[in-house]
C-alpha cells in the first residue's frame, strides 16, 4: 500500500489570536480570506508571495511582520478516501515540524494540540475517513506558541534569565518547543516563525509494519572485520492473533557486492523486538574527509508477514567507531579528544545555526552548498548547536558524503526550562526518543550534547537559584540515549567538565569572556591573549566581520552605506560594541573617514586574522583536541562571527579560516620569555611528513637573511615541535620569522610578525601574475612577488571563491592559485589586477 504525500493543495488563512479550536465551524464556513499555502512552508513565505509583508530580512522589514505572532494560522486541506485505506489496519495521518501549539482536526473530529515542532504528529484516522472517493477535509491552527505562557511561568523557573543577547528574544521561549533562535539572538531579529514546516503524509498499514532498525558496528582484528547488529522493531498490526512471517536484510556496498542475512520470525501483536547479526570481512570504513574515504553502504529491510510484504526506507550507513579520550593528563587534567576508528581525530570547525531565519524555505542546494564550502576550508567537523534545530535528513546526508562529523546538540539553550511541570519533561522524552531513533544510525554524528550553555549557566548566571532542565540534561537524556545509542557518545553540556563548567582543564569550553566578550576592548581585538589559555576542547569562541560589499547591498536595500545608520546597526551584531572599528584601529590605520572599501577589507582582514591566529594558538597546545569557533554560517544578512555570509558568499576571513586549518600545518609561537620562536608541525593526516624544513629570519626585501635547514619526519595524526630558533635578536619591523617545507609547495609557510601591521615597515611589493593556464574548466596561475606582501588578493567585484584570498607571500616567492572558469566568465585573469595591504596603507 502506497502512502500519499500531501505537499500541495493547501490554503491557509489569518484569524484573531483569541480563535480557538471551538470556532472551527465557523472558519471553515468562510469564503473569502484563504490563500495558497506552502507545505512544507512557513507563513511567512505565503505572505511574501501575495504581497502582504515584504522580506523581513532585508532592510528594517523584519519590524513590520511583527504582527503574525499576534494572529492565529488556520490550514486547511482536503483529500479523497481511496479504496485501500478502507481496507489497511490502519490509515496514519503523520505531520512533521508543527510550528508551533498545533491544534489538529479530521472531517470536524478534534484529534488534540500537539506541543512540539521537533516531533511529528501521528494518528490512525481510519475510523474518520469518509466512503471511498469522498473527500474528507483536514484543518490546522497554528501560532507562534508564546501566547499560553507568561511572565509568571517564567518566575517559576528561574529568578532571572541569560540577558546577555540584549533587546532581542523572549523570555517565555523555553516553554515553547520550536526553534528557539527565531524570536532573536544577538546574530538575528525576531522573526517568530508558523507553519507545517515539514512533511505532511497519509499511510495506510496492513499486516505490520518496519518502525525502526537500529545498527551497531564492533571493528575488531584491526579493523579487518565489522561485526553489525541490527535491532529491528516490527509491528504486527493484528491486535488480536500472532503472525509467522520472515525477516531479511541487505547490505550492499558501492560496488554493488551485496551481503543478505535473513530469518524466520513469530510475531506477537503490536511491537516485537528483533535482532539480525553478520559480519563484513574487510569492511570499507567511513572517515572523516582527509583521513580516509566516505564510504557508505546500502541497507535495504524487507519483511514477509500473512503474504503482504513490507519494506523499510533504505538507507546508507557508514561502518565506523567513534570514541572520546578523557585520559588523565595529571591530577589536575584530563583530555578531549574523539577518536575514529581507533585514530586520534583533532577537530577542526565551527558552530552550525539554521541558515534562515525562516528556516522551512532553505533549499536541498543551500545545503549543499554550504557543506561543500565547508569541506573546502579544511572543517572536519559542525556543531549544530542547540538553540536551532534537528536538521533536516539532507544535512546528515551531505555530511557523511563530504567527511563531516557532526557535534548534535539537543534543542536548549540559553534558558532554565520547566522541568518542574510534568508535561513538559514528557513532551521531552518523546521529543528525545524520536530524534535518537531518527538519527541514530548517522555515521557523522559523533557526540550527543545536553544543551548549550545551561549548564554553565546554573553557575555563572543563576549563582545556583534555579536547577530548570538539569533533570532533563542529566536523567532522562542519559536514559534514552542508553536505550537508543547503547554506543554512542552523550555529554551533558556546553560548555560541560570540571568541578564548575567552562573550564580550561576538562571537559570543553566556550572561550567568550577572556577575549572578544571582555570589557576590555583591547583584550577584544589582540590575538595573542589566545596564547593564554591551554583549553582541552573549544566548542565556541569567535570575532566579528562584515560580509562583502555585493551582499550588504541586498540586505541595506537601497538604504544608504551608512555604519550610523538605523538599517546598518539593525544589521550589526548586538556584541560588535565598536569591536571592527577597534581592531582596524589597531592593526592597520586610523578609521576617521575611511571608505566603504577600506572598512570592508579592513575589518574582513581583522577578522580573519583574529581566527587564524586563534585556531592556529589553541591547535599549538599539545593537549587540545579542537577547536570549533562561532559562527560559520548565517540565518541573514550582517555585520557578525560567520565566514560565509547568508547569501553563501565568502568573507575574507573564509581564506584564513581554510589556511588554518590545513590538515598539515606549520605554526610559529614564541616562548612566554620571548627568548625564542618554536616550530611546530600539526600533521592530521594519514601520512607521515618527512621533509625539508627551512626556517630562520628574512628582512620584508631578502636583504637580511638567516635561515636553516634539517630533515623533520613528523608521524601521522600527530603535532610535534621541530625546531626552535631565536629570533628577537633581529629587527621584526622589517621582517620576519618563517618556517617552510621548499620541497613541498602545497603546505603553506608558518610565518612570525612581531607586532601590528601598522607598524612594519613594509616595502612595496611587484606582484606578478605567471603561468596562467585554462583546463577543466579551471583557470590557474602563479602569483609571484619580490618582496614580502600582506593581504593579497584579486580586484574583482563579488565573491568569486579563488583557491586562496587575502595571504602572506614572503620575498621571492609565489602561490599557485586556481579559479572555476565560470566564476570569471568576461574576465581575463592576465588583466586583473593584484592587489596587497600596501594599496591602503
Amino acid at each position: 500500500m502506497e502512502e500519499l504525500i500531501l505537499d500541495n493543495g493547501w490554503q491557509v488563512r489569518e484569524e484573531p489570536l483569541s480563535s480557538g479550536k471551538e470556532d472551527l465551524t465557523k472558519i471553515q464556513e468562510k469564503d473569502k480570506g484563504w490563500i495558497k499555502a506552502s507545505v512544507p512552508g512557513d507563513i511567512h513565505i505565503d505572505l511574501i508571495r501575495e504581497g502582504i509583508i515584504s522580506e523581513p530580512l532585508i532592510g528594517l522589514n523584519s519590524f513590520n511582520s511583527e504582527w503574525i505572532e499576534d494572529r492565529s494560522w488556520w490550514y486547511c486541506r482536503k483529500v479523497e478516501t481511496r479504496k485501500d485505506w478502507l481496507k489497511a489496519d490502519k490509515v496514519e495521518l503523520k505531520m512533521t515540524g508543527l510550528d508551533a501549539m498545533a491544534d489538529i482536526f479530521v472531517n470536524g473530529k478534534y484529534l488534540g494540540q500537539h506541543l512540539s515542532t521537533f516531533r511529528p504528529f501521528i494518528y490512525d484516522i481510519k475510523d474518520l475517513l469518509k466512503e471511498n472517493g469522498k473527500k474528507n477535509v483536514i484543518v490546522v491552527r497554528l501560532t507562534s506558541g508564546l501566547e499560553y505562557f507568561s511572565e509568571d511561568d517564567i518566575s517559576k523557573v528561574a529568578p532571572f534569565v541569560n540577558e546577555e543577547k540584549g533587546s532581542r528574544g523572549d523570555k517565555r521561549r523555553v516553554y515553547v518547543r520550536k526553534p528557539q533562535y527565531t524570536f532573536g539572538w544577538d546574530w538575528n531579529p525576531r522573526v517568530p516563525t508558523c507553519g507545517i514546516t515539514g512533511e505532511v503524509k497519509i499511510s495506510p498499514v496492513q499486516a505490520g509494519v518496519i518502525r525502526n532498525i537500529r545498527v551497531n558496528t564492533d571493528l575488531q582484528e584491526e579493523n579487518q572485520k565489522a561485526f553489525l547488529n541490527f535491532k529491528v522493531i516490527l509491528e504486527n498490526t493484528d491486535w488480536i492473533g500472532t503472525a509467522e512471517g520472515k525477516l531479511k536484510i541487505q547490505i550492499k556496498d558501492e560496488e554493488g557486492n551485496l551481503k543478505e542475512v535473513q530469518k524466520e520470525i513469530f510475531l506477537h501483536s503490536g511491537y516485537n523486538f528483533l535482532e539480525l547479526e553478520t559480519v563484513l570481512d574487510q569492511p570499507r570504513l567511513w572517515w572523516p574527509h582527509n583521513l580516509g574515504e566516505q564510504h557508505r553502504y546500502q541497507i535495504k529491510a524487507e519483511a514477509e508477514i500473512a503474504g503482504e510484504k513490507i519494506s523499510y526506507p533504505k538507507f546508507k550507513y557508514g561502518v565506523r567507531t567513534v570514541g572520546l579520550d578523557l585520559s588523565k593528563i595529571n591530577e589536575e587534567e584530563r583530555l578531549f579528544t574523539f577518536i575514529i576508528n581507533e585514530v586520534k581525530t583533532y577537530a577542526r570547525g565551527a558552530n552550525w545555526i539554521p541558515p534562515d531565519s525562516i528556516y522551512a524555505r532553505v533549499s536541498e542546494e543551500k545545503y549543499e552548498t554550504l557543506i561543500k564550502e565547508a569541506r573546502k576550508a579544511n572543517f572536519n567537523m559542525l556543531r549544530i548547536w542547540g538553540g536551532g534545530r534537528y536538521e533536516k535528513d539532507c544535512f546528515y546526508e551531505y555530511c557523511e558524503q563530504e567527511g563531516i562529523l557532526v557535534w548534535q546538540d539537543f534543542m536548549f539553550a540559553c534558558g532554565a526550562y520547566p522541568d518542574h511541570e510534568d508535561w513538559f519533561k514528557e513532551e521531552v522524552r518523546k521529543e528525545i526518543d524520536y530524534q535518537t531513533k531518527r538519527l541514530q544510525n548517522r555515521s557523522c554524528i559523533v557526540l550527543w550534547c545536553g544543551n548549550n550553555e545551561n549548564v554553565w549557566g546554573f553557575e555563572d548566571w543563576w549563582q545556583r537559584r534555579t536547577r530548570g532542565g538539569a533533570e532533563i540534561y542529566h536523567e532522562i537524556i542519559p536514559e534514552i540515549i542508553e536505550k537508543n545509542i547503547p554506543y554512542g557518545l552523550y555529554w551533558n553540556g556546553s560548555p560541560y567538565g570540571g568541578k564548575k563548567p567552562n573550564s580550561p582543564r576538562i571537559g570543553n569550553r566556550h572561550h567568550w569572556h577572556d577575549c572578544m566578550m571582555n570589557e576590555d576592548v583591547e583584550k577584544r581585538i589582540t590575538p595573542q591573549e589566545y596564547d593564554k589559555v591551554d583549553p582541552k576542547f573549544v566548542t565556541e569562541y569567535g570575532y566579528i566581520g562584515p560580509p562583502i560589499k555585493d551582499s550588504i547591498l541586498k540586505y541595506l536595500d537601497g538604504e544608504p552605506f551608512d555604519r550610523e545608520g538605523e538599517a546598518w546597526q539593525h544589521h550589526n551584531n548586538t556584541f560588535e560594541k565598536e569591536t571592527v572599528i577597534a581592531g582596524i584601529a589597531k592593526h592597520y590605520k586610523s578609521t576617521e573617514n575611511l571608505s566603504p572599501e577600506e572598512y570592508l577589507l579592513l575589518a574582513g582582514l581583522c577578522q580573519g586574522m583574529m581566527y587564524e591566529y586563534s585556531l592556529d594558538s589553541f591547535r599549538f597546545k599539545q593537549n587540545c583536541g579542537g577547536a570549533l569557533f562561532w559562527m560559520y554560517n548565517d540565518c541573514w544578512g550582517e555585520v557578525g562571527w560567520t565566514i560565509i555570509d547568508y547569501y553563501l558568499a565568502r568573507k575574507p576571513s573564509y581564506y584564513f579560516v581554510r589556511r588554518a586549518n590545513a590538515p598539515v600545518r606549520i605554526i610559529l609561537r614564541n616562548t612566554k620569555e620571548e627568548k625564542e620562536i618554536k616550530v611546530m608541525v600539526a600533521n592530521n593526516s594519514p601520512q607521515e611528513i618527512d621533509e625539508l624544513l627551512e626556517f630562520g629570519y628574512t628582512s620584508f626585501t631578502a636583504s637580511n637573511m638567516e635561515i636553516s635547514q634539517k630533515e623533520v619526519k613528523v608521524p601521522p595524526f600527530s603535532r610535534e615541535i621541530v625546531a626552535s630558533f631565536p629570533g628577537f635578536e633581529f629587527n621584526l619591523l622589517q621582517g620576519c620569522i618563517f618556517a617552510s617545507f621548499p620541497e613541498n609547495r602545497e603546505i603553506n609557510p608558518g610565518i612570525f610578525k612581531k607586532g601590528e601591521v601598522r607598524r612594519l615597515r613594509l616595502p612595496e611589493p611587484e606582484l606578478k601574475i605567471e603561468e596562467v593556464q585554462s583546463f577543466a574548466s579551471q583557470v590557474t596561475f602563479k602569483i609571484t612577488t619580490n618582496n614580502f606582501a600582506h593581504a593579497v588578493h584579486f580586484d574583482l567585484e563579488g565573491d568569486h571563491s579563488f583557491s586562496d584570498q587575502y595571504f602572506d607571500l614572503l620575498p621571492g616567492s609565489s602561490r599557485k592559485i586556481t579559479v572555476k572558469e565560470e566564476n570569471i566568465v568576461g574576465k581575463d585573469i592576465s588583466d586583473v589586477k593584484v592587489k596587497n595591504i600596501c594599496d591602503y596603507l
